[in-house]
């Protein structure tokens, strides 16, 4: 799935936005204040300071959760006057013009784009390194944020805010490289994190060019690592900052090996074939499932495995996989759940060596299928699908199948729904979850026969017809399951005594979407 598919979804890439309300008293200005005065009293040259500041306070209030406010401010050309507003040195008018900006662009989408034509951006990224005033950095962090979620402004951002918002504030507050763990200074809080970390949340869904530029950028990603390995160690892994964090993270995940640069690619090839070759001899010697093939896949080192990974190298090393399955242990947050479940799906997709070695860690070294099969009976559906389709990835390994198929097998049949599925969500869950139990019972009459044990063969029967008007994916998926089924001709006895025929798995539906498949 597609960054873009996922935050069109609701899947928590993009992130809402927010809008601000202060209590601060629109000077002098009495009951007669209107919008159209209050526009007019931001001459610079004619009014004074105090003015000024009442007068953006006061379009700030206004423009709180009320549209047409912010599009009366835009008719009277309030927006230009603001970002030139931004020049005078007075903190009071800084922060007021940043509020009042911040709510103008809230869930408007001409607002944002005039202030990134207006080059807003590079103004207020000026004010944000110069200013000691927290409350002025809280509001520009927050209205960069509203801008972000602007679909047509996210290159743009990546572009002009990116490099700075990263040396500001996230490694600042992050602690790297110093070593420290997340704390407040004299001129961060944790809302100016948020608030970036947020921001970046949002560009992060840019595109393949978008995701480029921030896996290069220096100290972002190792910033983020560092910033949620310090709250899981601070037993803090519900903190709202990291959720942004691990969201960026798994956007950054996404196609990795595809477009990692030629060196790492190349590198992780030689690495992997060496150990496949190593590998091939020792299941000659000993048989695929014997202990001593099982040891040597539980050490086997990650590609490109560094003791002090940089940069880009950590979005695949197996301290992050591990934090990854921390999370998605400990948290309850479902976003932070879905990211870190979804960077380990982006990390496992494909065949390639990356992806191979990545589920060997997960399944193997690290234990993950307990986790991620917990994450089958959460009731948040796009948990649900997430974690499924991290299965029906790992499943695809060979080495894999049999552990994958002894510790989920009941939980993957137990999701399956009794009816055809209709949602989008439901449709896709259960194709995954079919495929997944096809993966692991095409080489194993075990499996397969655990498969019938588990009572479900009904369930899948009744989703592979279908509804008549339409067939879906999971119906598709459906069809697949039971065609494979019938290629254990060992079992077609034990089918017969649970009363199928062979026609329930074998007729012209399953037969074309199992050879569909194999084209």
């Amino acid at each position: 799935m597609t960054v873009g598919q996922v935050a069109a979804g609701g899947s928590g890439n993009v992130l809402a936005e927010r809008s601000t309300f202060t209590d601060a008293q629109a000077g002098n200005a009495d009951t007669e204040m209107t919008l159209e005065r209050a526009v007019s009293m931001l001459e610079a040259d004619h009014t004074p300071p105090s003015r000024i500041s009442a007068a953006a306070t006061f379009i700030q209030h206004e423009c709180f959760q009320k549209s047409e406010a912010r599009k009366r401010v835009n008719q009277l050309h309030g927006i230009p006057k603001l970002l030139q507003l931004l020049k005078i040195q007075n903190e009071d008018i800084q922060r007021a013009v940043c509020g009042a900006l911040r709510n103008l662009v809230f869930e408007d989408n001409d607002n944002k784009l005039e202030v990134a034509e207006l080059d807003g951006v590079p103004r207020l990224l000026q004010v944000l390194k110069q200013t000691r005033d927290l409350e002025t950095k809280k509001q520009i962090t927050g209205l960069l944020w509203n801008l972000s979620s602007n679909d047509r402004l996210k290159n743009l951002m990546v572009t002009e805010a990116l490099l700075i918002l990263t040396e500001n504030i996230i490694i600042p507050f992050s602690g790297w490289p110093e070593g420290d763990y997340p704390k407040a200074n004299g001129l961060l809080d944790f809302d100016i994190f948020y608030n970036v970390t947020g921001c970046l949340r949002n560009m992060s869904s840019a595109g393949p060019e978008g995701r480029k530029v921030m896996r290069r950028c220096d100290g972002l990603i190792d910033s983020l690592v560092h910033y949620v390995r310090g709250t899981i160690a601070d037993y803090q892994p519900d903190d709202k900052a990291t959720e942004n964090c691990v969201c960026i993270l798994h956007n950054l995940s996404y196609q990795l090996e595809a477009e990692l640069p030629e060196k790492y690619s190349q590198s992780i090839y030689i690495q992997s074939r060496n150990i496949q070759a190593d590998n091939n001899k020792s299941i000659g010697c000993f048989g695929s499932r014997s202990r001593k093939v099982k040891e040597q896949y539980q050490d086997m080192p990650m590609p490109e495995e560094k003791s002090n990974p940089k940069g880009v190298e950590w979005l695949w090393h197996s301290i992050v996989i591990r934090m990854y399955l921390s999370l998605i242990a400990k948290s309850v947050r479902n976003y932070t759940q879905e990211a870190s479940l979804g960077a380990l799906q982006n990390l496992t997709a494909g065949s390639g060596p990356m992806p191979t070695s990545v589920a060997q860690t997960v399944v193997q070294k690290e234990n993950g299928l307990q986790h991620t099969r917990k994450m089958l009976h959460i009731g948040d559906p796009s948990v649900k699908k997430t974690a499924v389709s991290l299965l029906r990835n790992l499943s695809r390994n060979f080495s894999l199948q049999n552990e994958i198929a002894r510790e989920t097998l009941p939980d993957l049949v137990s999701i399956i729904p009794n009816t055809v599925p209709s949602t989008d969500l439901l449709i896709e869950t259960t194709a995954s979850a079919c495929y997944t139990l096809n993966n692991i019972i095409q080489n194993s009459y075990q499996n397969a026969r655990d498969l019938l044990n588990t009572g479900g063969l009904q369930k899948i029967m009744t989703i592979s017809a279908g509804d008549t008007y339409a067939s879906n994916k999971a119906s598709k998926a459906a069809s697949v399951l039971l065609y494979s089924l019938w290629t254990h001709t060992e079992l077609h006895n034990a089918y017969k005594k649970a009363q199928f025929k062979k026609t329930d798995f074998v007729n012209s539906r399953t037969a074309k979407a199992y050879h569909s498949l194999k084209d």
